[in-house]
């Protein structure tokens, strides 16, 4: 008999009978390649951060007008250089991501124990909490600082780019 009393209700964590249940261990070329994704999506996604952040500077600008003389010719002209520089590195990200899913395919994941100390992790832990923004977290918090930060940063990256070209402009006399 299939509904059986001494059957329990419920399937166990994995939706897996306790019978049938066998542990699921990935070998080790597919580890090292899930991992390897991971490390390349990393160094893409730093990489685009930086490229984003040096932006308002000399540095960042040249490697930006780099990207945009060597795409140029295209027919999407410079916009379609300008969108290839900046968002190009998320859609190999996306792909890659979506390589890392097929390779993990159903994996089974071990509970990890409970550790009896208190760990201070930066995404639960509340930095502000009656501000402005609700209850902030330390990983929040360091998100608003890095903004406003870059807001700063490329203000005067900026003021100063354009205060360069006052003084050529203010030698010119006009009348």
């Amino acid at each position: 008999m299939d509904n059986s009393v001494k059957k329990p209700l419920l399937l166990s964590d994995h939706g897996v009978e306790p019978d049938d249940y066998v542990i699921n261990k990935s070998c080790f070329l597919k580890s090292t390649l899930k991992w390897t994704l991971k490390i390349v999506m990393w160094v893409i996604f730093i990489a685009w951060v930086g490229l984003i952040f040096l932006y308002p500077g000399e540095l960042g600008t040249e490697l930006v007008n780099k990207i945009r003389h060597a795409t140029e010719g295209t027919i999407f002209g410079i916009s379609g250089s300008l969108f290839l520089a900046f968002s190009a590195p998320i859609l190999i990200i996306a792909f890659l991501a979506a390589a890392h899913l097929i390779i993990s395919g159903e994996d089974v994941f071990e509970k990890r124990k409970t550790t009896k100390s208190p760990r201070f992790r930066l995404w639960t832990f509340p930095v502000l909490v009656d501000g402005p923004f609700g209850v902030v977290s330390a990983a929040e918090l360091i998100g608003i600082i890095l903004v406003v930060v870059f807001i700063i940063w490329a203000a005067y990256a900026y003021t100063m780019r354009n205060l360069s070209f006052m003084t050529e402009f203010g030698s010119l006399n006009v009348g």
